[in-house]
């Protein structure tokens, strides 16, 4: 059973990204700790590799958070958020896109769309089939108004 430590700074840096960004990962801690603890022991050898290869400190630093953070660029969390203030002017707490996302059809939504959907032409497909399962927000704005995109029916 691996164990975090306080003293190994990509552990640390994965672990506060991970609450940060992708916080239902938490749900089974033992599986995030035992991620956490893999990738960071991988950044750490790519540090090496890359060191060996004669790169410099910025190239080797490169190398080991490339492995560091490999899959983890795209937030679904911060993207129901996003698509909240987008399409309600609400802007959720994160605790609530975590429990929107921990609903299987929402998680089974972005893994048919994948992690490179932002700026696809095919992202408002995932917008559309999202947006039902945030009418909750509706009648919740709380971003203020010049934050909000412009109503397209208005003159």
């Amino acid at each position: 059973m691996a164990e975090l430590t306080t003293s190994n700074g990509y552990q640390q840096l994965l672990l506060k990204y991970i609450l940060d960004y992708h916080p239902y990962m938490q749900d089974d801690k033992q599986d995030m700790i035992d991620f956490i603890v893999m990738r960071a022991a991988n950044a750490k050898k790519a540090y090496g590799v890359a060191s060996d290869e004669g790169l410099g400190g910025f190239e080797c630093e490169r190398a080991a958070k490339e492995t560091l953070f490999a899959g983890l660029h795209f937030s679904p969390i911060t993207y129901l958020i996003e698509v909240g203030v987008d399409n309600y002017g609400y802007e959720m707490e994160k605790e609530e896109a975590v429990e929107v996302y921990r609903n299987p059809e929402v998680k089974a939504i972005f893994e048919k769309y994948g992690d490179d959907i932002e700026g696809d032409p095919n992202e408002h497909l995932l917008v559309a089939e999202l947006v039902p399962y945030l009418k909750h927000l509706e009648g919740k704005e709380n971003v203020p108004y010049s934050w909000q995109k412009p109503n397209s029916n208005e003159n």
